[in-house]
């Protein structure tokens, strides 16, 4: 077969229509042909057995003729023959020296042949001066010019290649990856699609071309490049891997842990990707298999600080099969917890705050224990790592600010339609008095709605897409904030990191993750009185403050209810729908029993369960609750449905169908609570520990229905027994939830005892 570079490199679209239309002009004349085609012609259309025979044929009537003797070196050089090659071309040189291809032809014999790269661009010079500007001899230079380091002039050999010929793909790809390194990717991208467009089977162009696109937030446009680059080369593991990432920056776990497998099958010794390995099986809900991964990516870096923090992390499965698995993660954590500290404090990696936040104890929360020793080990853990970064970068010590108004900042990811917004952030915006405070927000996510754009309205300053969490740290620094708001500590990681820094005088949290951060940065946890247990100081490392009742304003949605057939997910108009609407990892097994005892009491009925994304934590969930029916002897499938997840207009037509709304056992939902008290729908609660678990039956309290609040898992079936017995008894629930549930809508009251706080705290009263 022809030489691959030569073919890449020298044949064109043109030299081969030529070819094609030679060809159809002889069979079409049916006549001896008098002018055959020639050797080189021949060669770049890849037939190299007719070039070879044409090239003896030219050579011996003419021994000296310059096309045969290329492309007889050229077919010695394809052959191993190096030897050969060189005699061949070299005597060509001689004798054609005006002959430009002959000169590039020996640069690459005498390159391959390991002659050296200064007999090499000697030979690439001389075809400039035989045919100055000749593209594939800059683009040889050029190439030789970046092996050396002298990027500018590699940069202006392969602009003249371009120049004389905009087809050279590889130069066109060279020069997108010289702009891509400088930051300029409009150029850096245009080049890549001028080399895409001139080989479309350049898989290397492909492949940085969909990696640039990923990087520029065009996932579905570098999907194509990327998945066309695999089915020309399927092994090739950088288009794998970067499709991977786009999965993983979507959160579509199944094919994110697909292409990652896929890289690895091809080369297994990449610590990046098992490490997001472990990372998407994580957000599959296999727990096991992240474990795995994460070891095997220390194995190949044992210095590899985010996998390291990710097996610790790893521990805490987010949907366990089993009590024992969950009470034994626990434990399991705080063991791997302490090997995280004396690892640092031995190793002590220059690189150490990057482990931060790189995944956080989420699943922690959902486990109805008192956690704040360990919370505490975790916060001090990252508040080092991320306080020996911000002393070596040189983070300011904040100070207050000495204007007039009390400089408030909310950082969140979440300023858009989100249950962290709606339930305690908007209430703030829209509240907070801007003749007193200026409202300074930072959103740090990328999702942008119409609550996006109210929030821009109402703030003094708003901070958008200001980049990665080290350009925020200094935007959020730069902006000298009195008292810096944390809505939620927990979800996301650019958030983690920014808390475990000190950026202003004054740092609160608040429960849209509901558990003490234990962040030694975090001076106050902002909660509420109706939502706390007696004494629950002691569950936080953070000052606790409470506000008045609930805690929020909280906007409903007033949003007109969709029909929804229910016979789709085979429930019938007999069937008692008791509405189960947390998230499947809040549904702890301690809790399995419950909702057996409430399916043998209440028949015929649905408890109705939602398959919430990523679908495979709703798929553990249901083999686990389909486990234990079967066990105590009930049918699973006429009790239970998972069905989809729903639009919120249908969830409302649902809500108004629903007998009973069931509170999760161990940590409610406060989001979902509140949208059944707009539909009247009647609740049954469980009053938890801590105020995780409180939140339904804390709204409960509010509007004096406390004997809906179980206090027990017997309790707590008896009551949802009762209400199934009696519509009498259902509608006067939902009669007495419509006269009281203008109580704890849209109440700024929450809201002024906040900006009271604020102030004192702002002005270090």
């Amino acid at each position: 077969m022809m030489l691959a570079w030569l073919k890449k490199k020298w044949a064109s679209p043109r030299s081969a229509a030529s070819l094609s239309a030679a060809e159809a002009r002889i069979s079409s004349e049916g006549e001896p042909v008098l002018a055959p085609i020639g050797p080189w012609a021949l060669y770049l259309a890849g037939q190299v057995a007719e070039a070879e025979q044409a090239t003896l044929a030219q050579l011996a009537i003419e021994p000296d003729h310059p096309d045969g003797l290329l492309v007889q070196g050229l077919i010695a050089l394809e052959r191993g023959r190096k030897v050969d090659s060189l005699r061949v071309l070299e005597r060509a040189a001689s004798l054609h020296p005006s002959n430009a291809e002959i000169h590039v032809a020996l640069g690459q014999a005498l390159l391959i042949s390991g002659r050296g790269k200064k007999a090499s661009a000697a030979a690439f010079h001389r075809a400039l001066e035989a045919a100055p500007g000749h593209a594939m001899a800059s683009l040889n230079l050029a190439k030789l010019a970046l092996a050396s380091g002298q990027e500018e002039d590699g940069m202006k050999l392969l602009q003249s290649a371009v120049t004389r010929d905009p087809s050279l793909a590889e130069a066109q790809f060279h020069l997108g990856n010289l702009f891509r390194v400088r930051g300029e990717l409009d150029p850096a991208e245009k080049h890549y699609r001028y080399a895409v467009s001139s080989r479309p089977d350049y898989v290397d162009a492909l492949v940085n071309l969909g990696s640039l696109l990923k990087d520029r937030g065009r996932n579905e446009e570098a999907v194509r490049y990327l998945e066309h680059a695999l089915r020309l080369k399927p092994d090739i593991h950088e288009a794998a891997f970067n499709l991977a990432m786009i999965r993983v920056n979507q959160r579509m776990w199944e094919e994110a842990s697909h292409w990652l497998q896929s890289t690895l099958s091809t080369n297994p010794k990449q610590a990046d990707a098992q490490y997001w390995l472990g990372n998407a099986s994580m957000g599959l809900g296999d727990a096991a298999t992240a474990r795995k991964a994460y070891q095997a990516a220390l194995r190949i870096n044992a210095n590899y600080v985010q996998a390291r923090w990710g097996h610790a992390m790893a521990q805490l499965p987010a949907v366990p099969q089993s009590d024992e698995e969950q009470n034994n993660a626990v434990g399991a954590f705080g063991k791997e917890l302490d090997k995280l500290k004396a690892w640092f404090r031995v190793h002590r990696p220059t690189d150490a705050y990057k482990a931060v936040g790189a995944q956080q104890p989420y699943y922690l929360a959902y486990i109805p224990q008192d956690h704040r020793a360990v919370l505490s080990q975790y916060g001090e853990l990252c508040t080092s790592l991320m306080g020996v970064w911000a002393r070596k970068v040189g983070v300011p010590t904040p100070v207050r600010s000495t204007g007039s108004k009390c400089k408030i900042g909310i950082v969140s990811a979440h300023i858009h339609e989100h249950s962290v917004w709606r339930a305690i952030v908007r209430g703030w915006v829209e509240h907070l008095d801007p003749t007193r405070f200026e409202i300074h927000i930072f959103h740090t996510g990328t999702g942008r709605d119409a609550q996006t754009e109210l929030a821009a309205r109402r703030a003094t300053r708003f901070y958008y897409a200001e980049g990665d969490w080290v350009a925020w740290a200094k935007v959020i620094s730069d902006a000298r904030i009195d008292v810096l708001a944390y809505p939620e500590i927990g979800m996301d990681s650019t958030t983690v990191r920014l808390a475990s820094l000190r950026l202003a005088p004054v740092q609160l949290a608040s429960w849209g993750h509901p558990i003490t951060t234990g962040l030694p940065t975090m001076d106050v946890f902002v909660s509420a009185k109706a939502l706390e247990p007696q004494d629950a100081d002691a569950n936080y490392t953070e000052e606790l403050f409470e506000l008045p009742g609930i805690g929020c304003c909280y906007h409903p949605f007033a949003l007109k209810p969709t029909p929804i057939d229910l016979t789709q997910w085979g429930i019938g108009s007999a069937d008692r729908i008791l509405l189960c609407a947390g998230t499947p990892f809040k549904y702890s097994p301690q809790s399995d029993e419950l909702w057996i005892d409430i399916a043998k009491r209440c028949q015929p009925c649905k408890l109705v369960f939602f398959r919430a994304k990523p679908e495979p934590l709703s798929a553990l969930l249901e083999a686990r609750l389909r486990k234990k029916f079967e066990e105590a002897g009930l049918s699973f499938y006429t009790h239970v449905r998972f069905i989809p997840w729903l639009s919120q207009a249908n969830f409302f037509a649902l809500l108004d169908r629903a007998d009973v709304y069931l509170d999760t056992v161990g940590f409610s939902g406060f989001n979902t609570a509140m949208q059944a008290i707009e539909r009247c729908t009647p609740i049954v609660a469980w009053d938890g520990q801590f105020m995780r678990g409180r939140f339904a039956s804390g709204i409960l309290r509010q509007l004096g229905l406390d004997e809906w609040i179980a206090n027990s898992m017997s309790d707590y079936a008896a009551l949802v027994e009762n209400l199934c017995a009696s519509s009498a008894r259902r509608d006067s629930v939902r009669q007495q939830i419509s006269t009281r549930r203008a109580r704890l809508f849209s109440d700024p009251y929450a809201v002024d005892a906040f900006a009271q706080k604020v102030t004192s705290l702002g002005r270090g009263i």
